[in-house]
């Protein structure tokens, strides 16, 4: 494959971009790039390391759904970078996003460390009690390709919420097990998908299963064709006002080793050179769930907004702004 470089540019200043190395919280052995990010090595480990930290750091979240006045979802650049990092980031003004806006984000960060990364459109399939089933449907989700310098590719999935890959994936015919959170595992195949009539080029399928023991299901499928940020302002159009979960509030945080399971903007993490992934807590509605690589609990639940609101603070680090509280009033995900 060709790469262009002149179009090889983030959006993000490298200012911006230290800022966010930052405040992901690399590992000891990779802070001295914060100064040069430009530097940053391009390794299967250094990657493997800023998708965890990406992921541990900023939440998928729909809360934009419902609590805002247009209850829709901007995902231009800009805005992007002054949500997850926020201007007052300090008093708890960061937050997260949905996938387009978190695998963006990530995609200018990549960007300016100087990866070579493109963005493509993903086919997820519907669900039935949480477990995917049937048909894959139209392009409702996102997927950054990295190629490193070493020839190998990978997906880099920083916005599938709790069911997403804590690892990069790569794009290879092997289709080899990558150990997820707990005793699930999760790999890519290179094959066709049933309503596919024309067989090439085949598409790449994102399976798990809970279990070694367990038969392999799919989630999703991709093709290694580069999206733009025009197509996904169309494709966010259509997501944010008609599915993205807009029957759930609906927060996710992966747990980092040495994390508690509420928030803290000063955690206690050891210093060594690999990030570890070992659990998530969820805000699902009015409840709050914990999975610590087994199963799912609930640890707290609450009935009013002025409970939720405070759980968006003590879990995830998340403070809405008064605008924003008001805006779910009337809306049907509203508590009371």
């Amino acid at each position: 494959m060709t790469w262009d470089p002149a179009v090889e540019e983030s959006v993000y200043s490298t200012e911006q971009v230290a800022a966010w190395l930052e405040h992901i919280r690399l590992p000891t052995s990779y802070l001295e790039y914060v100064k040069s990010p430009t530097s940053y090595p391009k390794t299967d480990d250094s990657l493997r390391a800023l998708m965890r930290c990406q992921i541990s750091r900023f939440p998928y979240e729909n809360l934009s759904v419902h609590y805002s006045p247009t209850h829709l979802v901007d995902i231009s650049p800009d805005t992007l970078y002054e949500k997850l990092m926020g201007s007052e980031r300090d008093e708890g003004r960061g937050r997260g996003g949905y996938c387009m806006e978190l695998s963006i984000f990530f995609h200018h960060m990549l960007r300016g460390l100087g990866f070579q990364v493109y963005m493509t459109a993903v086919r997820n399939r519907g669900r039935k009690d949480g477990v995917p089933g049937g048909e894959y449907l139209g392009f409702t989700h996102i997927n950054n390709i990295v190629h490193l310098p070493s020839g190998q590719r990978y997906s880099i999935d920083v916005g599938f919420g709790g069911d997403g890959p804590t690892s990069p994936l790569p794009l290879n015919e092997l289709g080899q097990a990558v150990q997820n959170l707990g005793r699930q595992e999760v790999r890519l195949i290179h094959d066709n998908i049933p309503k596919q009539k024309l067989k090439e080029p085949k598409l790449w399928i994102f399976q798990y299963r809970n279990a070694p023991e367990n038969e392999w299901n799919s989630f999703y499928s991709f093709a290694e064709l580069e999206f733009f940020q025009h197509d996904f302002e169309v494709l966010n159009w259509w997501t944010s006002a008609k599915t993205l979960h807009r029957w759930t509030v609906l927060v996710v945080r992966f747990l980092r080793e040495g994390e508690d399971v509420q928030f803290s903007s000063n955690p206690t993490l050891p210093l060594a050179n690999d990030v570890k992934i070992v659990g998530k807590v969820m805000l699902v509605d009015n409840v709050i769930k914990v999975n610590l690589g087994g199963k799912t609990s609930i640890v707290h639940s609450f009935d009013t907004e002025e409970g939720r609101l405070q759980a968006l603070s003590e879990y995830f680090g998340i403070s809405l702004t008064q605008e924003e509280k008001q805006s779910i009033r009337g809306w049907d995900k509203a508590l009371s």
